[in-house]
């Protein structure tokens, strides 16, 4: 058998047989640890490095990773603790509304001056009473904005048109809205609740407190609107 052949019939080594091989004997430089010493990995920085220096400098980077992942988790924590407690005192204070204004002005309280989010719109479809131009929404203009966003929900988050905005808000910087109907079948009115941040009300959020809200005001506004009481 001539050289060639011979090398023909030995088992090709290429690095996914080492990888495979070392993951299946996770103890194979502790049975040769006399290899560890003339192992050298390249640092972009440094030059070649040792092996246990290469571990070192993962293990700071895992742990640094973790440091940040924890800090995010503890900023999220603190902001959903913060929403959660400024809906919760919403609830109370509008339960304690005897008029539209009021209503209008603890909403306003709530998401303007504690959630930071610039843009809100009470309006009302075809109310039995005359109500001031901030709260009339006549039916013709709200056909087509309700049957592209609420043909699933009462509950729309996400983007809306320039043309829809424009139906909602004044000129408020708007680029993700909450949209919510009123009553037991969005009859009465609609809520909108903008935000100038593009991610802030995204379809797949949690919609918790929302719906919370949207079932009180559903609650509360039809007696309001009863009683004639708007200021």
């Amino acid at each position: 058998m001539t050289v060639d052949a011979e090398k023909n019939l030995k088992p090709f080594l290429d690095d996914s047989l080492i990888r495979e091989y070392l993951a299946e004997n996770p103890d194979f430089f502790i049975r040769n640890d006399d290899l560890l010493a003339n192992l050298q990995f390249q640092h972009n920085e440094r030059g070649a490095i040792s092996l246990v220096e290469r571990q070192q400098q993962k293990l700071r980077l895992k742990v640094k990773q973790l440091e940040e992942e924890i800090t995010e988790l503890m900023v999220n924590a603190r902001r959903n603790e913060s929403i959660f407690k400024a809906y919760s005192q919403l609830y109370v204070r509008l339960l304690r509304c005897t008029t539209l204004t009021q209503v209008l002005d603890q909403l306003q309280l709530t998401f303007e001056q504690e959630l930071e989010m610039p843009a809100i719109s009470l309006k009302f479809f075809n109310s039995p009473i005359a109500l001031e131009e901030q709260y009339t929404f006549a039916s013709d203009t709200h056909k087509q904005l309700l049957s592209k966003r609420f043909s699933d929900d009462q509950i729309y988050l996400g983007r809306l048109t320039e043309q829809e905005q424009k139906l909602l808000f004044r000129e408020e910087s708007v680029s993700s809205v909450a949209l919510m109907l009123l009553g037991e079948d969005g009859e009465v009115g609609m809520l909108a609740v903008g935000s100038a941040s593009a991610g802030h009300f995204e379809p797949a959020m949690d919609k918790l407190l929302i719906t919370q809200l949207q079932a009180l005001l559903s609650a509360l506004l039809p007696r309001l609107l009863a009683s004639n009481d708007t200021v």
